[in-house]
């Protein structure tokens, strides 16, 4: 591979520089208080200039640039703009719509979201705020929308500023809004959150997608790992906040991985939701290398793994479905999911082992979509059903259709289950009988008590011991143990019981077979 790349699909709208497109006043009632918009090239976040306006007055006042051609965005997309007011203790509340986001077909004709005001815009300072056309908007101009030709903002101030413009936009742009990484390696460096960023917060960029922001990073947008060529991705002990973004559509904010030859390293990596719209989903589309260690992902949405992702020490707390996929997950921890039924589904609980299930009250740990035998081991189950039944809160959801055994051992807590449509569930039990002080060679046959049902049958035992795992605590078996040279030796009708037991065992030599 190369040096790691960093780049973005955003397309420039206007950069509020002079000699750029043209900006002016709405033309509809209402959205005119304030002076006409100018450049400045003082206060600005992006290049040499910004676009600002004097406020000496109360009530709405906007200012939209001209693109000369309709924008259309793409799925799951949206428009980008720098935001900026002087007294951020003027702003109307966010629900009365301090700040609003405008798009629309003409200065008379356009819609209206409201992205923020002084509830959340408390210490002021640049921030960069998004909006999907297809998200209900707060207000509608004459005939609305349009060919989106006209992007734009709004301050509703609510006591007029005599000094100076408060109000100023800056570099607004549209796309999917994607941070996308490739290449890196060893040699020439892996790509890092923060080797996007420093591209990010260039002032000839300011995309707003990967920020740096006081040692953490604010994140919005499709980050892709692996966009065009395989990426090497590889950081630790970083903490990421993804934005707040309450006008746009629910898979905004979204982790990608592809190419199959990529490798995506995240270790004691921290990833916050703030928002609730879209909080965030992790997808994998192609079976890239993933080894996810020590991380902490919080009211998150969504995440899909595969079989070449290895989960290690990882916590999901009140975050969505994550689903297996064949990935390994050792020691991590599920705490009060957010989906309606589940915390993981899984097609295959045997890679699940040490891991820790936190019920709320509701929903399953587990709801296995795949039939078969599998080993359960190590796990911890808090707050669920110990009775199995159709409560909805018991560990595990047998949703495959069919029969499922699984073989449970050194679990803490009942593995109870709940069986769905054409489904049947068998918990084995782990509870282990050692047969100890055997001769090494041994045969041993286990059967059902007083019946020929053969349950083991161990042909030239190795070493001096065999552990035999039973289906559950009171079952009575016969046991044979026979080796050449010595007297056959038969238990009759031992009862198992209900902990890991021991029963030694002392083989006589057969002197009639030695003569």
């Amino acid at each position: 591979m190369a040096v790691p790349s960093y780049t973005t699909d955003l397309i420039d709208i206007d950069l509020g520089e002079a000699g750029g497109k043209t900006w002016a006043e709405p033309t509809a009632a209402g959205w005119t208080l304030g002076a006409t918009p100018s450049v400045d090239a003082e206060n600005f976040i992006q290049g040499s200039g910004s676009i600002s306006k004097a406020f000496n007055a109360t009530g709405v006042g906007g200012m939209m640039v001209n693109n000369t051609a309709g924008i259309t965005l793409p799925a799951d997309g949206a428009f980008f703009g720098w935001f900026y007011w002087a007294s951020p203790s003027t702003l109307e509340t966010d629900v009365n719509g301090g700040l609003r986001f405008m798009v629309g077909s003409s200065l008379a004709a356009f819609l209206s979201w409201d992205v923020g005001g002084r509830t959340s815009y408390v210490y002021g300072g640049w921030i960069n705020y998004v909006i999907n056309t297809t998200v209900t908007p707060d207000d509608v101009v004459s005939t609305g929308l349009g060919n989106s030709q006209y992007v734009g903002m709004a301050f509703y101030n609510t006591d007029a500023i005599t000094k100076g413009s408060p109000g100023l936009c800056d570099a607004f742009r549209y796309g999917r809004g994607e941070a996308r990484f490739a290449n890196g390696s060893d040699a020439d460096g892996y790509a890092t959150f923060n080797g996007f960023s420093a591209v990010n917060d260039a002032n000839s960029y300011r995309w707003g997608l990967i920020q740096s922001v006081n040692g953490s990073y604010l994140v919005k947008g499709l980050v892709v790992f692996g966009y065009g060529a395989a990426v090497d991705f590889r950081d630790s002990n970083k903490a990421i906040f993804i934005q707040n973004t309450n006008k746009v559509t629910s898979n905004f904010n979204t982790f990608e991985v592809r190419n199959a030859s990529s490798r995506v390293d995240l270790t004691s990596i921290t990833i916050t939701a703030l928002g609730t719209v879209s909080k965030g989903r992790w997808i994998t589309t192609d079976n890239a290398i993933q080894n996810i260690t020590n991380c902490v992902f919080t009211d998150m949405g969504v995440f899909g793994y595969a079989s070449n992702s290895t989960l290690l020490g990882t916590t999901f707390r009140r975050c969505g479905l994550v689903t297996q996929n064949s990935a390994v997950l050792t020691g991590c921890t599920f705490d009060s999911t957010a989906d309606a039924t589940k915390a993981l589904l899984s097609n295959n609980p045997t890679l699940i082992t040490g891991c820790k299930f936190v019920s709320a009250g509701t929903k399953h740990a587990v709801e296995i979509n795949t039939s078969g035998e599998y080993n359960l081991v190590g796990n911890t189950f808090t707050g669920y059903a110990t009775t199995h039944g159709s409560s909805g809160n018991e560990v595990i959801y047998n949703n495959s259709g069919s029969h499922v055994v699984l073989n449970a051992s050194s679990n803490i807590g009942v593995v109870s289950y709940r069986n769905g449509s054409g489904a049947t569930t068998s918990v084995v039990s782990s509870i282990t009988l050692t047969l100890s002080g055997l001769k090494d060679g041994s045969d041993i046959s286990i059967l059902n008590a007083g019946t020929e049902t053969e349950r083991i049958n161990v042909q030239q035992n190795s070493g001096t011991t065999y552990n035999y795992n039973y289906a559950s605590a009171g079952e009575s078996i016969d046991i044979g143990i026979f080796k050449t040279g010595y007297v056959p030796l038969y238990v009759r009708g031992y009862i198992l019981g209900a902990a890991n037991g021991s029963l030694p065992i002392s083989q006589v030599i057969d002197r009639a077979y030695l003569e």
